[in-house]
């Protein structure tokens, strides 16, 4: 007996359009709007997604725990540690973003559903490329300042490679590091609010764009 390859076919199909191409269809039915077709990005963008977000949500903290024992002259073990953390995923965070902004260059983003306001579509696009922005400039401005302190080792014989151009002076890591430290607490605050959007639109709207990010059905 022989089986039918059409299906596996489709899937496969499937899992290469999403991956390659950036778009994932869903049918959902929303509460008074029936069935509504979402657009989801690929897979690998989500996953990369998720990574950089968790890194993130964890770097931020350690950067400001690690601020405050400084500022109380606390110098030890457990605050070089913090350093060191942070610095190693700060690097991390800006290795991925090159690599998710070579992929939004590649593949693009699906669209936004048409029922989802134009107004309200403008300001997610600019607040997605100011995240963009800052999740760039601001490990970079970290990696200058420890260039310019410096301070790139990690751990043992593990240092991160200094940033070219950047002179030795620790007058001008103070000011990469105050200006590393402002964008950070911006990133925070922008980050807080792109949370609590993507929760209403998870549990008050409804409209499936948390889903665009997310997994399953």
């Amino acid at each position: 007996m022989m089986l039918d390859s059409a299906p596996f076919g489709i899937a496969v199909k499937k899992t290469l359009h999403e991956l390659y191409l950036g778009v994932e269809f869903n049918r959902q039915r929303q509460p008074d709007k029936g069935m509504q077709t979402v657009l989801r990005y690929a897979f690998g963008w989500r996953v990369l997604h998720w990574i950089i977000a968790a890194l993130v949500l964890t770097t931020i903290p350690i950067g400001l725990t690690m601020a405050s024992r400084t500022d109380a002259n606390i110098f030890d073990a457990v605050t070089n540690s913090f350093y060191a953390v942070h610095k190693a995923i700060g690097f991390t965070v800006l290795l991925l973003m090159i690599l998710r902004i070579a992929m939004k260059l590649r593949i693009g983003a699906p669209v936004h559903p048409a029922e989802m306001p134009r107004t309200l579509a403008i300001a997610a696009r600019c607040v997605h490329t100011l995240i963009y922005v800052l999740l760039i400039v601001t490990p970079v401005l970290g990696w200058a300042g420890v260039t310019a302190y410096p301070a790139l080792i990690i751990a043992g014989n593990v240092s991160l490679p200094p940033l070219p151009f950047v002179p030795q002076s620790e007058a001008l890591a103070e000011q990469l590091f105050a200006v590393h430290g402002f964008f950070a607490l911006t990133l925070a605050v922008i980050v807080i609010g792109h949370i609590a959007a993507a929760l209403r639109h998870l549990v008050i709207t409804r409209d499936g764009i948390f889903h665009r990010m997310w997994f399953g059905k």
